[in-house]
């Protein structure tokens, strides 16, 4: 039975949820309108302040989760070097809430986000016509293709029809998306592709006792706080193989090890000191809580609050105003 604190609680961060959505989305949208010139006159500056105009918005979803008592614990691989290249993102898919979960742990990281779920043809158009020409550094991606809930079972018997390992934490990958990307980014020229992928970063999600979460429960605090943890894993884009079958075995191999992780992680409460596979490349981080940087976040949501403001009285209220003479002519 839910008590009637508990109850204005969830009121409460719902109607502060939808005040943030309605001061913020459309505040960054107007905001890339007015920079639109910028874009084509300066390109470099203009995709420096829409990153800092990203990741001002994106912080808004993370304060969601960390007010909501949920934080992020972070291990294995040292990114910080990384920061600054262009990086293929690997996810493994529970639910809703591995959205949040991502972005919470990345906002410190400050770099920008490309998101992709559409068909592989749009999906090499969007790599050409829009990463490579931005500032855009990291691409996320989720291979299995849908949250584990709902394609256990079919990938279990896909797994044990063709003599392939059968997990339980994870499903089988899908290799499509990651060889269209490494197919238009991946390719090594002297060891380097300007402007292409650098690394693969390979990030397993975990929640507590493997009951995950989801994002409208996250959002208004309904779920018990707790903490999700995420574990990375770094390879050099050369370590990647070239065609699409052996960058599937490489895939099949890299969540046979999420399942290793995970089996681990559920029976422990975090993750192995020695991970399976080869010895890493990169440093090893103390298992530590992202941060959430709360001065930050004010200072974001002081400038969507103002720009919100701004906009209201100089676009949002004469554009409403015409639309309502538009509405009444016709009428």
């Amino acid at each position: 039975m839910v008590s009637l604190r508990q109850l204005m609680y969830y009121v409460l961060r719902v109607l502060h949820l939808i005040v943030n959505n309605l001061m913020a989305i459309p505040a960054y949208t107007v905001w890339l309108f007015f920079l639109t010139p910028l874009r084509h006159l300066c390109p470099a500056i203009y995709w420096q302040i829409e990153r800092v105009l990203f990741k001002a918005l994106i912080s808004f979803v993370v304060m969601w989760t960390n007010s909501g008592g949920y934080k992020i614990i972070e291990s294995g691989d040292d990114l910080s070097s990384l920061y600054d290249n262009r990086v293929l993102l690997l996810v493994n898919h529970q639910s809703t809430a591995d959205i949040p979960c991502v972005m919470s742990a990345l906002l410190p990281k400050s770099h920008g986000k490309e998101y992709r779920e559409s068909q592989l043809d749009l999906l090499n158009n969007h790599l050409l016509q829009r990463y490579l020409t931005s500032d855009k550094r990291w691409i996320v991606l989720f291979p299995e293709g849908g949250f584990l809930y709902k394609r256990r079972i079919s990938s279990q018997k896909f797994a044990e029809k063709n003599n392939l390992p059968i997990l339980n934490h994870v499903a089988l990958p899908r290799v499509g998306a990651m060889n269209t990307i490494m197919d238009t980014l991946g390719s090594i020229k002297d060891g380097k592709k300007e402007g292409g992928l650098q690394w693969v970063v390979d990030m397993t999600l975990a929640y507590p006792g493997g009951e995950a979460l989801d994002m409208h429960g996250i959002c208004i605090g309904w779920w018990k706080p707790c903490n999700m943890h995420v574990n990375y894993r770094a390879y050099p884009v050369s370590d990647i193989p070239n065609t699409i079958d052996d960058q599937l075995s490489w895939l099949y191999d890299r969540y046979t090890e999420k399942e290793q992780l995970l089996e681990h992680f559920y029976k422990h409460g975090e993750f192995p000191e020695n991970e399976p596979g080869k010895p890493r490349m990169l440093p090893r981080v103390i298992s530590h809580e992202v941060p959430f940087d709360k001065v930050w976040f004010m200072i974001a949501y002081a400038f969507y609050a103002v720009s919100a403001y701004i906009f209201w009285i100089f676009v949002y209220s004469p554009l409403l105003s015409v639309i309502s003479g538009l509405v009444s002519f016709v009428i």
